[in-house]
């Protein structure tokens, strides 16, 4: 499954699938490839060089096809690069009316919707090198790598593996350069023998998206998931990933309507009116009964809403008064002394925060004061990690104590609710003399920001442990944006909001959810409005600034401001002073120079290392020139004022888990190299 089961291990089971290889079993058809990240090794038993002609791995044998030669399908995806049909077979090297057929569509310059399924009808052909295949030409531009073309630009009809083996001779990845034609083979396949006997037609070359299942996909096509699992010579629980491809074999011409997800279940049907009568009078009774009912009604509300008000006004009373009462007794750190609690029973002032007692204490720990006050020594200065957060022990387990003055019962709510390995979790709460004490799970790293301007206190991240936590805050936020109930919205995304945990192995851990907001409907185009603005300068989306909207685009801009600074080892304040007020100005013209403003490699080389964080370099770590540039090109679209041309946070999360993946020479050797050598005449990256 795309939905990587867990998202608690998402990014770990794709690290495991990406470093093992399976044992290959009796091949049916093709074998389904998922290292497609993994650009310096071939990975031949994985038919990542193409989809095999013969058995055995494509190195000669029986033929397993039924035809060297056949009628096939590929999909693809409207991007605004490629917004049509045309744009789309001028890449893919396709015919645009049999595109605009294959598709229904009036005209292929029409545009489409941006990320719309299409079908592309193609010849597949059984090449010299014993592989199905049919070849599109491409002429790269400033910035692009193997990996980007294959996986970016042709969405993963294609691996870096083969477009390095057919474009380029084995050659070093390095030798490509803009204006350079690059033969992209895209993968496809002819039905085998038994296939074609059994009636299978077409094998479709199908992208797996996010989510996708092989029972889903099956249930599309109309189609056995036993057959498209042997089809892939994989089990049918085996998990399936973005930007590699899976062959569908199909007995018909297939549909493009067979590329959508089938629609939601319609509501339900409105209560049945009652029957209309020809009666004037009856109507008119009919009112006068209604207007009656209203009266009625408003009035029992009315009362109801006025009983109401006067109990919690007594119920504020009575609350006021034990506080008072409670207030005169004991000392510091003494049980009794605490306004929210008497006898071990919760006071009324956590009864009347929260609406179901019994719910908040059967998801959370309700902690005494006194507990709290032995756990942090007294709430010692020695014990303070930051702000008004405290480091606590139970039992030999640390623990994170906020004392906060706001109220708290949003966010407490909110938190009690999400499970998430990337989100805080809050493991108690406390009240105490009109103050409330949250407790949760401790980060013994700090914040990001502390740590990328620590200066010379922690070592400085490298490059991949930027990556992992730049991952893990875009899987949190996913989660929370599609898969708690109702959806939220963090809407304080920053690097202050994100905390290192786990060791030497850092993950990043999303915190501050008393801003969160929830928002109605489903998917990136949910939105409400409010007028109460809050967040943290610098990491504010403008529509939310200037007009109040809340979306899930916001949280994707506010990221966009945290990968930046993960990148450059800067603040805020520090990228608007560079850039004369504007923060994005360096980034904005590096973008533009990788997408083929520059012709001059080695200029473009060198602005790079000028924007990435000097202090990586002192970690030794590899930093694929590739990743960098993948990486800026993403904060680009992420930070765009437009909400709309944002991508989403599952996007987002899907180039963070290809980036985490990606290996390669350690871009900062190659560097040294290039200053070594006097600049011009170096090798270059």
């Amino acid at each position: 499954m795309a939905q990587w089961r867990s998202h608690a291990m998402a990014a770990f089971a794709f690290v495991v699938v990406f470093l093992l290889s399976g044992a290959p079993g009796a091949r049916s058809q093709q074998p389904y490839g998922s290292q497609v990240a993994d650009c310096p090794n071939k990975h031949n038993d994985t038919g990542l060089l193409g989809y095999f002609c013969s058995s055995g791995g494509g190195g000669g044998g029986a033929p397993s096809s039924s035809s060297s030669s056949c009628q096939t399908y590929l999909t693809f995806h409207a991007t605004p690069r490629y917004p049509d049909l045309a744009a789309i077979a001028s890449l893919l090297g396709a015919d645009a009316s049999s595109l605009a057929a294959a598709n229904s569509a009036a005209s292929p310059t029409a545009a489409l919707a941006p990320g719309a399924k299409v079908l592309v009808p193609a010849t597949c052909s059984c090449t010299g090198a014993a592989y199905y295949q049919r070849n599109a030409t491409y002429v790269a531009v400033a910035g692009d790598t193997l990996l980007v073309i294959a996986n970016d630009t042709f969405q993963g009809l294609s691996t870096c593996q083969a477009v390095q083996e057919q474009a380029l001779g084995d050659a070093p990845a390095r030798s490509l350069l803009a204006g350079q034609r690059v033969t992209v083979p895209l993968r496809c396949a002819c039905p085998s023998a038994a296939q074609a006997a059994a009636g299978v037609r077409y094998l479709v070359t199908y992208l797996v998206d996010e989510f996708d299942e092989v029972g889903a996909i099956a249930a599309r096509f109309g189609v056995d998931a036993g057959n498209i699992s042997a089809a892939n010579e994989m089990a049918i629980t085996d998990t399936i990933y973005p930007f590699t491809t899976l062959l569908i074999p199909v007995k018909s011409k297939p549909d493009v309507s067979q590329l959508r997800s089938p629609p939601p279940p319609p509501p339900p049907p409105p209560p049945a009116a009652p029957a209309p009568t020809t009666n004037r009078k009856n109507h008119t009774g009919v009112y006068v009964g209604i207007g009656a009912a209203a009266v009625a009604v408003l009035a029992v509300v009315t009362a109801v809403v006025a009983a109401l008000a006067v109990r919690a006004r007594r119920r504020r009373r009575r609350a006021t008064a034990a506080v008072a009462a409670a207030g005169g007794k004991g000392g510091k750190g003494n049980d009794k002394a605490s306004p929210a609690f008497t006898g071990g029973e919760v006071s009324v002032s956590i009864s009347e925060a929260f609406s179901g007692l019994s719910d908040i204490k059967s998801s959370l720990k309700v902690f005494t004061y006194a507990e709290l006050a032995a756990a942090t020594d007294g709430f010692s200065p020695d014990r303070r990690v930051g702000g008004s957060v405290y480091r606590a022990v139970f039992n030999g387990d640390a623990a994170a104590v906020e004392v906060v003055d706001r109220d708290v019962s949003a966010e407490v709510e909110i938190m009690r609710k999400i499970n998430h390995l990337n989100l805080v979790r809050l493991i108690g709460l406390c009240h105490h003399r009109g103050r409330w004490y949250l407790v949760s799970e401790y980060a013994e790293h700090g914040t990001l920001r502390d740590r990328l301007l620590a200066g010379g206190g922690a070592p400085p991240l490298s490059w991949s442990q930027r990556v992992q936590v730049a991952l893990d805050v875009a899987e949190g936020l996913r989660y929370l944006h599609g898969y708690t109930r109702p959806p939220y919205v963090h809407m304080d995304v920053s690097s202050d909001s994100v905390l290192l945990a786990g060791g030497a192995d850092l993950r990043g851990k999303l915190r501050n959810f008393g801003g969160a907001r929830v928002i109605r409907g489903g998917g990136g185009e949910a939105f409400t409005m409010t007028s109460n603005i809050a967040g943290t300068r610098g990491y504010t989306a403008p529509e939310y600034l200037e007009h109040g909207v809340v979306s899930p685009k916001a949280d994707v801009y506010s990221l966009g401001v945290v990968l930046l600074e993960l990148v450059t080892g800067k603040g805020v304040d520090e990228l608007e002073a560079d850039g004369a007020g504007d923060p994005f100005a360096g980034m904005n013209a590096l973008a533009g120079d990788l997408d083929g403003g520059s012709e001059d490699d080695a200029a473009v080389t060198r602005r790079m290392e000028e924007f990435l964080d000097p202090a990586m370099a002192a970690t030794g770590s590899s930093c694929p020139r590739e990743a960098v540039a993948m990486m800026v090109k993403l904060i680009e679209r992420c930070v765009r004022r437009d909400a709309a041309a944002r991508p989403g946070m599952g996007e987002v999360a899907q180039h963070l888990l290809m980036l985490h993946g990606v290996s390669g020479d350690g871009w900062h050797s190659s560097l040294e190299h290039y200053r070594s050598s006097g600049g011009d005449g170096g090798e270059q990256p």
